[in-house]
């Protein structure tokens, strides 16, 4: 007796998209100063990283986190090879926790001598319940489409072999701030909603398919 031939199989790819307001956001600060000489610049990075240090400091109950990304000095040459001064650079990624402080943090940090700010980048959290939700409305996608391709094969799902998550994101969207008036007190940010993605692969096992469908 020959073994039954292996049952149809579909495979589809579901989606969905939804559209929230985004629950986080972060800003990128960049420290940089030039001197004559290389210890004087230090010597001034130094003295600015304190002043935004203590300036999230005092904002600490909004912050959910602060990262020094990168660290940078090295000389700078003028005309020829001749070195003119010298120039020291930090940047610090500041997580905020509060996303409606995002516009009053920005402006008290934009206001720092030799400073200069992008963002804020607004982002959904990992831990945002539309991440299950799109996932879920991704998998009745699939089902959906899985159905719709054996009906029209004159058949019906029997089985699934497997579900493969394909991608779950969130878009962004970016404001920079390069000077802000001393006088400012405060900057009225809207964030922008942002796109949260879902997306499967599918295999389902189908009845026999019918024969006539392959004689129309």
């Amino acid at each position: 007796m020959q073994p039954a031939p292996p049952a149809p199989r579909v495979v589809v790819r579901g989606e969905a998209v939804a559209e929230v307001l985004p629950d986080a956001a972060d800003l990128t600060v960049t420290v940089e100063v030039r001197d004559r000489r290389r210890d004087a610049a230090l010597t001034r990075l130094a003295e600015r990283q304190r002043s935004l240090t203590d300036l999230l400091e005092a904002a600490r109950g909004d912050l959910a986190g602060v990262v020094t990304d990168a660290v940078a000095a090295y000389p700078e040459s003028g005309d020829g090879s001749r070195v003119s001064g010298h120039v020291a650079v930090t940047t610090t990624r500041v997580r905020m926790a509060d996303v409606a402080a995002a516009g009053e943090l920005a402006v008290a940090v934009a206001t720092l001598p030799d400073t200069s700010l992008h963002g804020p980048h607004w982002r959904v959290s990992r831990g945002h319940p539309v991440h299950q939700q799109v996932r879920g409305e991704a998998v009745a996608d699939a089902v959906a489409r899985a159905r719709a391709y054996a009906a029209a094969l004159g058949c019906r799902l029997t089985g699934l072999v497997e579900v493969r998550d394909v991608d779950t994101h969130g878009g962004g969207s970016m404001r920079a701030f390069a000077a802000v008036p001393p006088g400012s007190s405060g900057l009225d940010l809207q964030p922008a909603p942002q796109e949260v993605h879902g997306q499967v692969e599918a295999t389902f096992t189908m009845s026999v398919p019918d024969q006539e469908v392959f004689t129309r």
